[in-house]
């Protein structure tokens, strides 16, 4: 069986944990369902994994509640809409807890993520987990965020693996355009230091703002002659440089990260934009339709009983996501059994082995996945995803 070693930043998780008028401690006498959070863009231009993310967990907690929720309680979840706005997710963090959550999941990006980790840490210590964020900047994993237990890969991994190939295919000429903060910065020095290990450079490298001059970044980019262009931008940002791109006749490959890739497909499948030939995406759950893989199948299983595979094709990937790290938190609830609490939780988390869909997932400080999962997609003008 295959060991899983996930990133985890469990600093004093023992501390004591701010219950909020006792309402978390409740948790633990009470007879009543076990409550989790979730804030996530359910609105807005990330709305397409925001809405995936949590198709995966809905199902991760029916599959939960099937098979006798927690020690026989029920789980329930308590969502709220922070249409990726990362002020609006730290306030959506601060009501979550002040209902009782156990833990929060489904936060999608490094604002977001960054911001409800502030939330949870409390005077030097995690007063309540946060599990699977869908982000892979690593500056939320490095230096350590106490209470954040990431399961996806890193933006370095997802960089290793689109190099490993586009090296295998002889790709040496490579640009780079970014937007600022922990995202853009991530891929920034995840490009770099795959570059330094082969004894190269990007031959270009653009920031592009919000509302910058697309036309001007395609210019520079275009001027270099790079043969494959790494985005690390949000949808808007993506769709309005390809665009811009076309229009000065600039034809070149671009490489997208996983974390815009649903956003991307959902404007190709309404018609809304027009992929351009060959763009990749990498993700970091495996392919929907891969059944031999056994979080796949547990997660089609899962829909098939709930009755509740309303995923579309292009938010299967976050659904799949959202899936895992729900199965993630629900392990740790088991392992809390009848003393459930948020620093129960924080602890399963950090010193337990947690087995999922197969897999063993152990966190520890300073511990990176040691198999991280990612792999390379197409997104065609359809707004499908080919391997």
């Amino acid at each position: 069986m295959q060991t899983w070693r996930a990133t985890v930043w469990p600093a004093l998780v023992g501390a004591t944990v701010i219950a909020l008028g006792g309402i978390a401690l409740a948790q633990a006498a009470s007879p009543g369902p076990i409550f989790v959070g979730m804030t996530a863009p359910l609105s807005g231009v990330d709305a397409a994994y925001g809405r995936g993310l949590r198709h995966g967990v809905d199902l991760a907690i029916a599959r939960a509640n099937d098979s006798g929720g927690v020690s026989g309680r029920r789980i329930e979840l308590v969502v709220l809409d922070d249409r990726g706005d990362p002020s609006v997710a730290a306030s959506n963090a601060r009501e979550l807890l002040r209902r009782g959550v156990l833990a929060i999941t489904g936060v999608h990006g490094a604002p977001a993520t960054a911001a409800v980790a502030g939330v949870i840490h409390s005077a030097g210590a995690a007063t309540a987990a946060l599990v699977a964020p869908a982000t892979g900047a690593e500056a939320l994993r490095e230096p350590a965020r106490p209470g954040v237990f990431h399961v996806r890969a890193g933006t370095f991994d997802e960089m290793d693996a689109a190099m490993l190939h586009l090296d295998t295919v002889g790709v040496t000429r490579y640009g780079l355009v970014v937007q600022d903060g922990l995202f853009g910065e991530s891929a920034r020095a995840s490009l770099e230091l795959q570059l330094v290990r082969i004894g190269l450079k990007p031959v270009v490298l653009q920031r592009l703002a919000e509302g910058g001059d697309t036309r001007a970044v395609m210019g520079a980019v275009c001027a270099a002659q790079p043969q494959v262009v790494v985005l690390a931008l949000d949808a808007a940002r993506v769709t309005a440089l390809v665009d811009a791109g076309r229009a000065v006749g600039c034809a070149v490959q671009h490489l997208v990260f996983s974390e815009t890739g649903a956003a991307l497909a959902e404007q190709a499948r309404a018609g809304h934009w027009r992929p351009p030939p060959g763009l990749m995406i990498t993700q970091v759950t495996p392919h929907p339709a891969d059944l031999s893989q056994p979080l796949v199948a547990e997660y089609h299983r899962a829909a098939a009983v709930a009755g509740r595979d309303g995923a579309d094709e292009g938010g299967r990937y976050p659904s799949i996501e959202g899936y895992r790290g729900m199965r993630v938190l629900h392990e740790a609830l088991r392992a809390c059994a009848t003393l459930l609490s948020r620093s129960c939780v924080l602890d399963a988390l950090a010193n337990r082995t947690l087995e999922v869909a197969g897999q063993r997932i152990q966190f520890g400080p300073a511990q990176r996945q040691a198999r991280p999962f990612v792999e390379m997609t197409l997104l065609d003008t359809l707004g499908r995803f080919r391997r």
